[in-house]
């Protein structure tokens, strides 16, 4: 029988999370999602409880950690994570840690970069609001180009310096701590971030053997 990757995927702000959760994703046959995701989800699919999250979120309002919870025991409910799956930055704090209880992760991969790396890659990231991809001011786009999608390229307003001092501010106080839990289990590899994409996914891959 194959191993069954559980992977919870974890770091600061601009640790590229993302993008290695997408390659491994690939590589290992198994889906990635984020609470954010699921979210976006729940609510296309018209269900209530889907409506209820429509409503907090028209609010600006944030999820309940039991909703949030909720969510993610439906999604693995799913025939498709039945081999495992990966969970990008999930549980964001010891309260979302306390209702994960209906499931147990295999393993915690943190990707761990300094925080002048963090301001460094988010100071230049560009999202598209249609499509929800991410660019950099480092590949020579710029505010305002055309997305392949259709959309144009923009700055979040949480991606300013002091929005993104703030956020890596918050990992500290609320994500460490559950990283601290994780690491009485024996099942937090952490992995240096900085590098070519390559590199850092060569590197995960021989923390998972």
């Amino acid at each position: 029988m194959e191993e069954q990757y559980k992977i919870l995927l974890m770091g600061p702000q601009g640790s590229g999370k993302g993008t290695q959760g997408a390659l491994l994703s690939k590589e290992l046959s198994i889906p990635v999602f984020g609470t954010g995701q699921l979210i976006r989800e729940e609510i296309a699919s018209g269900s209530e409880f889907g409506k209820k999250l429509h409503e907090l979120v028209l609010a600006g309002d944030l999820v309940s950690d039991v909703d949030a919870a909720e969510l993610l025991k439906r999604r693995l409910a799913k025939s498709d994570t039945h081999n495992g799956y990966l969970l990008d930055g999930y549980p964001r704090n010891l309260g979302q840690m306390e209702k994960f209880t209906f499931d147990k992760p295999t393993h915690v991969i943190v990707i761990e970069i300094p925080k002048e790396e963090s301001l460094r890659r988010l100071g230049g990231r560009l999202t598209c609001q249609p499509c929800d991809n991410i660019t950099s001011t480092m590949l020579e786009v710029k505010a305002g180009d055309p997305c392949p999608c259709g959309g144009v390229w923009y700055q979040r307003e949480d991606d300013t310096p002091e929005a993104i001092e703030h956020r890596l501010n918050i990992y500290e106080h609320d994500t460490a701590p559950v990283i601290a839990e994780y690491e009485k289990l024996d099942i937090v590899r952490r992995v240096n971030g900085v590098g070519t994409i390559e590199e850092v996914h060569d590197r995960i891959k021989q923390l998972l053997g």
